[in-house]
This record gives C-alpha cells, sequence and structure tokens, in this order.
C-alpha cells in the first residue's frame, strides 16, 4: 500500500457458538446520519471524504503540472496515495467501533439488503452513498457478529420507508421528505426512525 508493505496471516479457527437472541435492534442507514436504530438511537455521518475532499482536489491539481516521469510529481502522488489510504483507514476503522457497540447492546442486528450498485447511479447521491460505505459497514457487521456469535439479519428493503411502522398504512414520500406523516394513525416522527421499526418488525417475523 501507499504507506508500506503488510502481511496477511491466515488463521484457522473453530466456529463460534451462536448465542440465543434476546435482543433485536432494526438499523437503517442513511446520509444525514449514519444510522439510526429503531431504539431511536442515531449516529452521526462522518463524510470522511466529504472532509477531505479540498486536500485531496489541490493534490490533483498539483500532480497534473508536473512533469511526467519526474521526481516531484512522484512524490505528489505518493502523498495523494496515501491521503486515500487514510480515509479508507479513518472509514474501516469507524465501521468496526460502529459494528462493536451495536453488538455491545444487542445480540441480533437487522439491515436492510441494499442493491448499492443501482443506487449509485444516482448522480446526485452517488459520492455520498460512496462515502459512507454502507455495504463495507455491512460486512463490518456480518464480520463481528461471525466472530463472537451475535446475528446478522438481512430484509428486503421493499416498503420499509414507505410503510406507517404504526399501523402498516403506505405513506407515499420523496427522499427530500424527512419526517413521516401518518394521515390514517396520526403517526409522526422521522422517517429513518420509521425505517428501523419497520426493519426490526419484518425482521422478527423473520425469525
Amino acid at each position: 500500500k501507499a504507506s508500506g508493505w503488510y502481511a496477511n496471516i491466515t488463521v484457522e479457527m473453530a466456529d463460534v457458538a451462536k448465542v440465543d437472541i434476546h435482543s433485536l435492534v432494526g438499523v437503517d442507514v442513511g446520509l444525514e446520519s449514519f444510522l439510526t436504530t429503531s431504539d431511536g438511537e442515531t449516529i452521526e455521518n462522518p463524510r470522511h471524504l466529504k472532509k477531505t475532499e479540498q486536500t485531496l482536489k489541490r493534490l490533483q491539481r498539483r500532480l497534473s503540472r508536473q512533469k511526467k516521469g519526474s521526481q516531484r510529481r512522484a512524490k505528489i502522488r505518493e502523498r495523494l496515495a496515501k491521503c486515500h489510504e487514510r480515509i479508507v483507514n479513518q472509514r474501516r476503522d469507524f465501521h468496526y467501533k460502529t459494528a462493536h457497540r451495536l453488538y455491545s447492546q444487542y445480540d441480533a442486528v437487522a439491515v436492510e439488503a441494499l442493491h448499492i450498485r443501482n443506487m449509485v447511479q444516482n448522480h446526485h447521491l452517488a459520492q455520498s452513498i460512496s462515502d459512507a460505505a454502507w455495504g463495507n459497514f455491512v460486512l463490518a457487521l456480518g464480520s463481528k457478529a461471525e466472530n463472537a456469535g451475535y446475528h446478522l439479519l438481512k430484509v428486503s428493503p421493499n416498503g420499509t420507508s414507505q410503510k406507517c411502522s404504526g399501523c402498516g398504512d403506505i405513506v407515499k414520500k420523496s427522499l427530500a421528505v424527512r419526517i413521516h406523516r401518518c394521515d390514517s394513525c396520526g403517526l409522526v416522527l422521522d422517517r429513518d426512525l420509521n425505517a428501523a421499526i419497520n426493519i426490526k418488525r419484518v425482521a422478527s417475523t423473520l425469525r
């Protein structure tokens, strides 16, 4: 990697016995908050790429002005690569710490089985979705669950945002609408919390 050489050591270990599920939480990932749980907890989106974007652009401009094959160009390219690697490391660290935080409170975590490749085709949201790296976060959840005997449950994303968690009616709303308001039962709450509750409910029926 840009920061140096690393060794991966693979060790075969016995499977960890799964714990019984006494506590289950639904998790809805997003861009405003990184995630919202069905218990109402939110975790801020760190936006690692966004915070370093200006530095990356400045290095990229300096790189483009340098003569190809020059030592100066090679040094700037190395700095740029290290900057990208630092973002990846920060993001991975955040994902694993968040996974640990969830599994320290719950035996099972339920998430949507998102089709992220389709979602990033929305050019207005593609960079923000890539920066959040939801797919890598789910991998971190799966790794933590496997190593400690916890459970990761994946549910279909169909209807989790549009369905009212209070009465089950469909409440159509665009991505720009952040509050769920149901005319049928009068429920008003954050749309991500509404989705997280629905995710937990679907996961409970799957069990």
